[in-house]
């Protein structure tokens, strides 16, 4: 019980973070409001946020490295469940601060 409290608070404290830095949320993906985001549904929010950006004039930056519909529809359903959205979250928030520290360390 212990540790399922303690996930649960690293994946809402996760989420949380990620919602201040512009990443998207399941919601926002899952446009049809159907509980599960199809791939059509994930490359037309991506799209919608590039053309978003350029038309705001922020570079695009990482563009290639933004994750694919496969690196998160981890059981190969052809669906991002709220699950499989999560963990990847959860993963790329411990990737950036991994990254992040790494640039701060060598700064000093």
């Amino acid at each position: 019980m212990k540790t399922l409290l303690i996930v649960a608070l690293i994946v809402t404290g996760a989420l949380a973070v990620g919602q201040g830095r512009n990443m998207q949320s399941y919601t926002s993906l899952d446009s049809d409001g159907d509980g599960k985001v199809t791939q059509v549904e994930f490359e037309n929010m991506q799209q919608s946020k590039m053309i978003k950006q350029a038309e705001a004039g922020k570079m695009m930056r990482n563009v290639a490295n933004a994750p694919q519909f496969s690196d998160i529809d981890t059981n190969s359903d052809g669906n991002i469940d709220k699950d499989e959205f999560q963990t990847h979250q959860v993963k790329q928030q411990a990737k950036n601060r991994k990254n992040k520290s790494r640039g701060q360390g060598r700064n000093r």
